[in-house]
């Protein structure tokens, strides 16, 4: 079950489940802290990580930590840089894009 594609696909999975519980956290930050709204987006993140976890635990089954876990975490990290700067505002720089785009390459080097 050491499927390259398998890997990507769930490394892929936990980064975008990841990347939203960020987003929701980020949202959160401009509510006002302890009202509904605000309680509510952290709530949905918490739950998020909590799923994260639990599925990449039985995930850790299949593949090996020193693969899945490089893997979606940089592809975490692309995916809240793209999220930041698509909903948030958050700047687009040229050392930022050849940060994202390193991270790229090392997952496929150390998936190798």
């Amino acid at each position: 079950m050491k499927s390259t594609w398998l890997l990507i696909c769930s490394a892929f999975a936990l980064a975008v489940v990841l990347t939203l519980s960020h987003a929701l956290l980020r949202s959160a930050a401009s509510q006002v802290q302890m009202e509904y709204p605000w309680a509510i987006r952290v709530g949905g993140s918490l739950f998020l990580y909590g799923l994260v976890f639990f599925v990449y635990t039985v995930l850790l089954r299949y593949f090996d930590v020193s693969v899945l876990y490089p893997a979606y975490t940089a592809l975490s990290i692309i995916g809240v840089s793209l999220v930041g700067m698509a909903f948030f505002g958050e700047g687009f720089t040229v050392a930022k894009l050849l940060g994202l785009l390193l991270l790229v390459v090392g997952i496929g080097l150390v998936s190798a």
